[in-house]
């Protein structure tokens, strides 16, 4: 248990670590050194590959975590990797075949700005071949909890490679054709060096690609990866799906460029998630196996509203600094045509955290199966809003199809859970939650200007919020967890002080 926790730890920072670099990559030196057309061809080569990744991996992604153990060291593991190695390649020969064969076509479909641009499109599939091999071999190694040595690959490595890149770039000492290029060398080397790695710690060799399981083993298998194409695949699909979408109807990469930046402002909201998850899955898996309703129904109101709470407060603080923030990042004028985005996508954010803990509940229980049947819909939905409101309103369009669709998707999960689980996640709590949220917007519907200097008023304004909401938060006490938090931190003052 210890070396677990210590490999915890040490990811947790390596993973903050990635996050302070990519807002210093994204934020900073992109806007500075790059125009917004650029940053929208990188966004697209990358988001595409990004969208075409999981049919590609055939369902193969999340095998390792769930089957590996089902076969025995040595031969049987290695015929099992080596298929897994083997089954995304033959399905990416053939998109690569059938793109070759049909390329002008293809092209033709993407619209007029991936026409002008289409020298670039030809990195989608080797960007495709590293997603492929980095997310198998980051899985695999994941089964032996090795996983600080690929998270600073994933987190660390690329973004500091990027920052190189960029600055060669502004020097004149890269075009940006060739920054791109050396873009998808770093994915391969990164390959290369895990898969060393992988072979040092595993001791693999490639043996004849099958699955050396019983006939049952294999049809749980055969079910498990169907499940993983139509549910990791529809998932990919919605987070996605809009950058694709803007650029085809718009034929601007530019609007999509700004649409990139928006969406990462926003999308700080959500990274406190993967930590609460990672902590609460086990625990709701576990309560599941011993059929303690009572505690898992606690559990899941209790982290409902601690998600609340934490989604709302960086929602908060990112809305009402917005105008700073594109006051202080290079060339904020041109991406401030983005500030609505980033509202609507805040909102989807927000929506997403609050009810993400619908989604521990139901991959916790028997019926994780459902997930099949909403992921249709939560296409369906993400398509068509999409569609008629990117080409209504633009970028601003697309966020708005994206707070409609997690909203309309995260309703549909939360009344199967109150019907079929007779569990419910909201509470009496979740009021003073909301009621401290407008008390915030009231006093900043009437806050003028304090300072001058816009780091300061963002840490005015950030004082105001926390003062407000978190304070108000502490005196209803509508999360315990924090509440004991927060006495302890101030034990710990008063006791030094």
């Amino acid at each position: 248990m210890g070396i677990v926790i210590r490999k915890t730890i040490s990811t947790s920072i390596i993973n903050y670590l990635g996050v302070a670099l990519g807002v210093i990559n994204i934020l900073w030196l992109q806007t500075a050194i790059l125009d917004e057309l650029e940053i929208g061809i990188i966004s697209y080569l990358f988001d595409v590959a990004i969208l075409l990744f999981p049919f590609i991996m055939f369902g193969t992604s999340g095998l390792p975590a769930r089957f590996i153990h089902v076969f025995k060291e040595g031969k049987e593991q290695n015929s099992f990797i080596s298929l897994l190695f083997i089954v995304p390649l033959s399905v990416l020969i053939l998109v690569s075949i059938c793109f070759v064969v049909f390329r002008d076509n293809i092209i033709q479909l993407l619209g007029d700005d991936a026409i002008k641009n289409k020298e670039y499109l030809i990195y989608i599939i080797p960007i495709i071949f590293c997603y492929i091999y980095q997310y198998l071999l980051e899985a695999i190694l994941a089964t032996k909890s090795l996983t600080v040595f690929t998270s600073f690959f994933k987190n660390i490595y690329r973004r500091l490679f990027f920052i190189g890149l960029l600055i060669c770039y502004h020097f004149n000492i890269l075009s940006f054709y060739n920054l791109i290029f050396w873009f998808v060398i770093a994915h391969f080397i990164e390959i290369l060096i895990l898969f060393i790695f992988f072979k040092a710690k595993y001791s693999f060799k490639f043996s004849k690609p099958k699955m050396i399981a019983t006939p049952s083993q294999k049809k749980e298998i055969y079910q498990y990866a169907l499940y993983l194409i139509i549910g990791v695949s529809g998932v990919v699909m919605v987070g996605k799906i809009d950058s694709v979408m803007i650029s085809g109807i718009t034929d601007d990469f530019r609007q999509l460029g700004i649409y990139t930046i928006a969406f990462f402002i926003a999308t700080v909201i959500e990274l406190p998630k993967r930590i609460v998850h990672q902590l609460a899955f086990p625990i709701m898996s576990k309560n599941v196996s011993e059929n303690k309703q009572d505690e898992l129904n606690d559990m899941y109101q209790q982290t409902g509203i601690n998600m609340a709470i934490i989604g709302l407060f960086l929602f908060l603080i990112i809305w009402y600094n917005i105008d700073e923030l594109f006051l202080i990042i290079p060339n904020g004028d041109i991406y401030q045509a983005g500030k609505w985005a980033v509202f609507f996508v805040g909102i989807a954010k927000v929506l997403d955290v609050i009810f993400g803990t619908t989604d521990l509940i139901i991959n916790a229980t028997k019926h994780f199966k459902w997930n099949g049947f909403l992921i249709p819909i939560l296409i369906t939905l993400t398509f068509i809003t999409n569609y008629f409101l990117i080409s209504e309103y633009g970028i601003v369009g697309a966020a708005i199809a994206t707070s409609i669709t997690i909203f309309i998707y995260s309703l549909i999960k939360f009344i199967l859970v109150v019907v079929k689980l007779k569990m419910n996640l909201l509470s009496l709590k979740h009021f003073p939650i909301a009621f401290a949220a407008l008390i915030v917007m009231g006093v900043f519907y009437i806050k003028p200007a304090i300072a001058s200097n816009n780091f300061i008023e963002i840490a005015i304004n950030s004082l105001i919020i926390t003062f407000i909401f978190i304070g108000g938060n502490y005196l209803f006490k509508s999360s315990k967890e924090m509440n004991d938090l927060i006495d302890k931190l101030w034990n710990k003052i008063f006791k030094k002080a």
